[in-house]
């Protein structure tokens, strides 16, 4: 019986081997014929972009390169990084956004109700960065003609300005490139 039982137990041991493929002693298959499993998932792509930050004195605009995700909101993509680097409002949404199809097209950006408290909360210093911050992002990604930028739908109102025409150009502040 004990024969019976080593003998079974060695032809399974051999069935699951010669199931499972052959391995080289470098732990390479021998077969050739192995097969990936892809998942269906591609692998994120990023792209290189130029943002605008605020310098500690908030005299300046520093350019920095980041790298966002390639995909189908870079504008979302571009304000999150203006969030990450502490440019905008922690809370700061792109509620909705569209570029024109024209030979010199227009943005038109609207953010949530958290931009609009941020820039409430700045002096006029802290408001000329903050918005230096995202209109000069947004100019040297879309190269706009225009860029209309609203809150909630409706022009932005801060205590010491209200948007409610178009940029037509990019923010006029210093800009420096950063030492990164």
């Amino acid at each position: 019986m004990k024969k019976k039982t080593i003998a079974l137990m060695f032809i399974c041991s051999f069935a699951v081997t010669s199931l499972c493929g052959c391995v080289a002693q470098n732990g390479e298959p021998n077969d050739k014929s192995t097969v990936s499993i892809e998942t269906g998932t591609p692998a994120n792509e990023y792209e290189k972009v130029s943002i605008y930050l605020p310098d500690e004195n908030a005299e300046h605009l520093i350019k920095k390169e980041v790298q966002i995700e390639k995909n189908n909101e870079p504008m979302v993509e571009l304000v999150q990084a203006l969030v990450t680097e502490n440019a905008l409002p922690a809370e700061t949404e792109v509620e909705k956004w569209s570029v024109s199809k024209d030979d010199a097209p227009a943005v038109m950006l609207d953010l949530n109700k958290a931009f609009a408290d941020g820039i409430l909360n700045m002096g006029t210093s802290g408001e000329t960065m903050m918005l230096g911050s995202l209109v000069n992002t947004i100019w040297d990604y879309f190269k706009p003609a225009s860029l209309t930028l609203t809150v909630d739908g409706a022009p932005l109102e801060t205590g010491h300005n209200i948007y409610d025409k178009p940029f037509t150009a990019p923010v006029d502040i210093t800009v420096q490139t950063s030492m990164e």
